[in-house]
């Protein structure tokens, strides 16, 4: 506690864990089946230090699936057309925060062609196999 013009007092900073990530979106990208893009942003309470994020699936929360410190990541090797719930948690050096948690669904496979053959000059006979369905 210093005295003068040029004095600073110090106060003492509290660091706590993270609140949750907020604005969490779960979505397929275009195109794929067994994908799914994961986005979220940073938590309004930080706790005053870095965050890092864990991703969960299904409620497995004892093995999560990334550690990361973005706020965007891909899921791939997913089952099409199968709903997941994913978890997002916010954790810094003095642990885990709150959790933001939204279901998403990978697309459903697309046909694919059997057989193609010309009927006429101006018709096409196609057999599509209908994709295996996933849960």
């Amino acid at each position: 506690d210093g005295q003068g013009p040029y004095s600073i007092r110090k106060s003492e900073i509290t660091y706590t864990v993270p609140g949750p990530p907020d604005d969490l979106t779960i979505s397929p990208p275009p195109g794929s089946c067994n994908e799914l893009n994961i986005s979220w942003t940073a938590p309004a309470n930080t706790g005053g230090l870095s965050v890092y994020y864990r991703l969960y699936l299904n409620g497995d929360f004892k093995n999560p699936l990334t550690v990361s410190n973005n706020v965007l990541t891909i899921m791939n090797n997913l089952t099409a057309n199968t709903e997941y719930t994913v978890a997002v948690v916010a954790f810094n050096e003095l642990g885990e925060g709150g959790n933001r948690t939204e279901k998403g669904k990978t697309r459903p496979e697309a046909p694919s062609i059997f057989s193609l053959s010309a009927i006429s000059s101006t018709q096409l006979n196609i057999t599509l196999t209908a994709p295996t369905e996933s849960a």
